[in-house]
């Protein structure tokens, strides 16, 4: 069949054949034709030198590909990485907003000072209590008294407030408030022996009461209140 199939048709099939879409039968007649023919079976070879890359070639480029799929791999990890911090900062910002809100508006850390505090009508109950009447004028609320004691026997009362201040609402707070110091209660409590009582803080305080004071018994109506529980 080779003899009969001249090289121009060959050379004209053979890209076909090379992309390998002619029929079987086209084939079966190009290869006897190639067997026997070194000029078609040489532009054959030619065709594949065009069209096949070197080695070198082909090598840069799957290094150039790497690279790439690398490059690739590596922004979107960052971008993971990028929005897991954004996600992280973000979440501790508003925490810290938040407890920073909070702190400003609710923490009672802040004394209040004594120049704006009035204490008076100082008695003792009939069980031995400490009465007495005390009243911060500054018109700002306050919601919180904290106990202390020092090692020298000195009993501090402390009204605290928030950084923050807000103003007083009447009925509410302790701003104005009549005011029973259990000192037996609090010297088992303590352990300790109470000499003095203040209001106010080591640095800044009003003495309410202390060791051998001489202190006037409450009138009747202030006795009943307290046993009523209307102080």
């Amino acid at each position: 069949m080779s003899n009969k199939v001249s090289c121009e048709i060959i050379k004209d099939m053979l890209p076909l054949y090379y992309d390998d879409v002619c029929s079987d039968d086209s084939k079966r007649m190009v290869e006897e034709h190639l067997a026997e023919c070194p000029n078609c079976q040489n532009e054959l070879d030619r065709l594949k030198a065009d069209f096949t890359l070197p080695k070198e070639e082909i090598e840069s480029i799957r290094n150039d590909r790497n690279v790439i799929n690398n490059i690739s791999s590596f922004w979107k990890q960052s971008r993971i990485k990028s929005f897991m911090k954004g996600i992280i900062i973000s979440t501790l910002l508003f925490s810290l907003i938040i407890l920073g809100y909070f702190g400003l508006f609710n923490w009672q850390i802040i004394s209040v000072s004594t120049d704006k505090i009035e204490a008076e009508n100082v008695g003792q109950l009939a069980d031995s209590k400490i009465f007495f009447y005390y009243e911060i004028n500054d018109g700002h609320s306050l919601n919180r008294l904290k106990y202390d004691m020092d090692k020298e026997g000195n009993f501090y009362i402390t009204p605290l407030r928030p950084i923050i201040k807000r103003e007083g609402q009447p009925h509410t707070g302790l701003e104005k408030s009549y005011y029973v110091i259990d000192i037996k209660y609090h010297e088992q409590a303590r352990g300790k022996e109470i000499k003095a009582i203040y209001f106010g803080t080591p640095k800044d305080k009003i003495l309410i009461w202390e060791k051998g004071m001489d202190v006037p018994k409450v009138n009747e109506e202030i006795e009943n209140r307290y046993h009523n529980g209307k102080l």
